[in-house]
C-alpha cells in the first residue's frame, strides 16, 4: 500500500485470480491456513490480506467484499484474533498459532507477572486493571476509566498497541458509540478483550510449558516452510514485533493551525465529543502530527465549536457517495470547547476576513490570537 500524491494505491490480485479471496468466510479459513496474516502489505512479499483481495474492493462499504469491513466481521467472529500484531500494525493470528505468539511475545509472563517484576508500565497496568472487572470495554471507555485524556495520564495510543503486540488485548468487535440520547453515531470503535476472555486461559497460555525460545524457533521455523523468500530479518521483526519497515517519514515543519469544516449534516459533530475527547475525522491535505485544528461547525450552527490537537494521520479510508470523498482518516483530540456565540460566521466575515470556509485552510495570526 502506498500514498502517491494523495491517493493510496492497493496491492492485490484480479477477481479470477486464484489466489483471490471472495468473501469473509474465504478470508478466514484462508486465516486458520496458513496462521497468521498482516492486514497491509509489508516487505514479505504476499504476506498481507491486502495482496489476496482485489484493490478496487476496499472501502467500499458493502460488507460482501470489502476486506475493510471484513477485518469487523472476523474479529466479531470470535475465530480469529485480530489487533496490532505485526510491527505495531493491524493483522490476524489463528486461534491454533496464538498461543505460539503469546508465549514468545509475553515472554512466558501472564499480566500480573510482569507488573510483580516490574516489567509493565504504569499505564498498561492502568488499562489492565479494567478488564479483571470487564470482559469486553469500548476504546474510548478504557481511555476515560484509566485516567488518561485532557489532564490525566498521555500515550493512550501507544499504550495500547505495546499490549496487543504483547497479545495481552485484542480487537473483539467494532460498534458504534452512543451519545447522551441512547443515539448511535460516527464510524464503529474498536472494542477491546483480553484474548483469555475469548478462547479461555488453557488454550491462550497453553504453550507456556516451553520457553519463549522455542515458541519463536516454532513460528520462524513455520515462515521459512511457507514464505521462503523470507529473510532472517524480515522473519525476527514479524516475530519480535519490532522494526519500522514501510514507516513513512514525518514532516519536520512546526505545527500549523488549520480552521476545518464539519458539516452536520452528515456527521452528528455537535455531540462528537460527549462521551469521548479523541475522534477518527477526515484527513485535510497537509495535516500532520501535532498540528491544531478548529472545528468550524456548519449551518445551522455556523461557528467555530472545538479546538483539537492531531494525534495521528494516515488512517487508510476510502468512502465516496455524492457529498463526500474521504481517502485518510486523521485522529484529533480535544483541547478546547467554544460557545457558538463567541466564533459565527459573521464574526469570522467580518472581524477576520473568512468569507469562507469550504476545506482545511490556515488561521490568520488575529484569529489565533483570540482563539
Amino acid at each position: 500500500m502506498g500514498n502517491e500524491s494523495g491517493t493510496w494505491i492497493m496491492y492485490g490480485v484480479e477477481w479470477d485470480d486464484p489466489e483471490c479471496l471472495h468473501t469473509v468466510q474465504d478470508a478466514i479459513n484462508y486465516i486458520n491456513e496458513i496462521g497468521f496474516l498482516p492486514l497491509f502489505k509489508n516487505d514479505i512479499p504476499g504476506f498481507s490480506l491486502e495482496e489476496r483481495t482485489v484493490p478496487e474492493y476496499w472501502w467500499c462499504g458493502n460488507p460482501e467484499v470489502d476486506p475493510w469491513e471484513w477485518r469487523e466481521l472476523i474479529a466479531r467472529s470470535g475465530e480469529v484474533a485480530y489487533g496490532k500484531f505485526f510491527e505495531k500494525k493491524a493483522g490476524f493470528i489463528s486461534k491454533k498459532w496464538l498461543p505460539f505468539f503469546t508465549n514468545c511475545r509475553r515472554d512466558g509472563y501472564d499480566f500480573d507477572a510482569l507488573w510483580d517484576d516490574e516489567k509493565a508500565s504504569r499505564r498498561q497496568k492502568k488499562i489492565m486493571d479494567l478488564f479483571e472487572s470487564e470482559d469486553d470495554i469500548y476504546s474510548n471507555e478504557i481511555k476515560a476509566w484509566a485516567g488518561f485524556g485532557k489532564g490525566g495520564e498521555k500515550g493512550f495510543d501507544g499504550t495500547m498497541t505495546e499490549l496487543q503486540m504483547k497479545t495481552y488485548l485484542c480487537v473483539r468487535d467494532f460498534r458504534q458509540r452512543k451519545n447522551k440520547k441512547g443515539e448511535f453515531y460516527g464510524w464503529p470503535i474498536a472494542i477491546y478483550s483480553k484474548p483469555e476472555a475469548i478462547w479461555g486461559y488453557e488454550h491462550v497460555t497453553s504453550r507456556y510449558s516451553e520457553t519463549p525460545e522455542e515458541s519463536r524457533k516454532a513460528i520462524a521455523d513455520y515462515i521459512k516452510e511457507i514464505y521462503p523468500v523470507a529473510t532472517e530479518s524480515q522473519i525476527k521483526r514479524l516475530i519480535t514485533g519490532t522494526g519500522a519497515a514501510g514507516s513513512r517519514k514525518k514532516s519536520s515543519r512546526s505545527p500549523k493551525e488549520w480552521l476545518v469544516p464539519a458539516n452536520p449534516k452528515y456527521y452528528d459533530i455537535v455531540h462528537a465529543f460527549d462521551d469521548t475527547d479523541e475522534i477518527e475525522w477526515k484527513q485535510g491535505a497537509g495535516i500532520i502530527c501535532d498540528d491544531i485544528v478548529y472545528m468550524y461547525v456548519g449551518s445551522p450552527v455556523s461557528a467555530i465549536m472545538y479546538k483539537c490537537i492531531v494525534t495521528e494521520t494516515d488512517i487508510p479510508y476510502d468512502f465516496e457517495d455524492e457529498n463526500l470523498k474521504i481517502t485518510a482518516l486523521m485522529k484529533i483530540r480535544l483541547l478546547k470547547r467554544y460557545e457558538p456565540k463567541e466564533f459565527t460566521f459573521e464574526k469570522l466575515k467580518e472581524v477576520y476576513g473568512i468569507y469562507a470556509v469550504r476545506g482545511p485552510r490556515g488561521i490568520p495570526g488575529k484569529l489565533s490570537e483570540a482563539l
